[in-house]
């Protein structure tokens, strides 16, 4: 699924559930303005703001035409194992920690 596909998609739920583009953004805790790119194509969520929408609209995943079962899956184990690790996080600040070192690392690799 691209990002106006999703968009579309968001966009016909939003409105059959009755928000406007305020009223979901304030439930779901976004910027309106982000949900609008969101909406028109712009951006795809990140899975925080995802699960946000997600939740104020009161859908699942295929709901939004996300099927995971689709989704393409990593062979590498070292990529299983990481994912292993961010998902043992006991709640955010544990996993803003683990992203903050991941993007130090990234960075660092960068200047090499």
């Amino acid at each position: 699924m691209n990002n106006t596909e999703f968009g579309k998609k968001l966009k016909e739920l939003r409105k059959s559930k009755g928000y406007t583009q305020q009223a979901l953004a304030e439930k779901a805790e976004i910027d309106e303005k982000h949900l609008s790119r969101v909406e028109n194509g712009k951006y795809f969520p990140s899975f925080a703001t995802l699960n946000k929408l997600l939740n104020a609209l009161g859908v699942t995943l295929n709901e939004v035409g996300i099927q995971l079962e689709q989704a393409e899956i990593h062979k590498n184990p070292l990529y299983s194992k990481a994912l292993q690790i961010l998902n043992s996080a006991k709640d955010d600040n544990e996993l803003l920690c683990y992203i903050e070192c991941l993007k130090a690392v990234q960075k660092a690799l960068r200047l090499k």
